[in-house]
């Protein structure tokens, strides 16, 4: 078993490494990922969006001087980040970085990178 797990291994470094770009999607899960980039290089709160039950839907970036979300839609007036999140009864709330790592895991250095340049372009 040791020696299928090591030949396992060695065949995994042998593929090819992908770029973030490929394979990330701020549209869907990753949007935590996007927002905790946003909020890292700006200082602007994260806020999730849950439903009646609590389940966390989605995660957004908050500027308080212009009274905007920012999430992989750009720049959008609060009153506007519920449209077309899935869930019913859904509310926004501050939440924290750890908070959403629960929910939403980690990332590596190289992906928060690429967020960062994504975060930039929003900011």
């Amino acid at each position: 078993m040791k020696q299928l797990l090591e030949n396992w291994r060695g065949y995994l470094k042998e593929e090819e490494e992908h770029h973030p770009s490929e394979y990330i999607n701020f549209m869907r899960r990753d949007c935590s990922l996007l927002a905790q980039a946003i909020s890292g290089i700006s200082d602007f709160p994260m806020y999730d969006i849950v439903d009646e039950r609590g389940d966390m839907h989605h995660v957004f970036a908050y500027d308080s001087q212009t009274k905007e979300a920012i999430d992989c839609r750009g720049r959008i007036p609060l009153e506007n980040v519920l449209d077309n999140i899935s869930g019913e009864r859904n509310t926004y709330r501050e939440t924290s970085p750890e908070e959403v790592e629960k929910i939403f895991g980690t990332y590596s250095d190289e992906e928060f990178e690429y967020a960062e340049e994504k975060a930039r372009e929003l900011i």
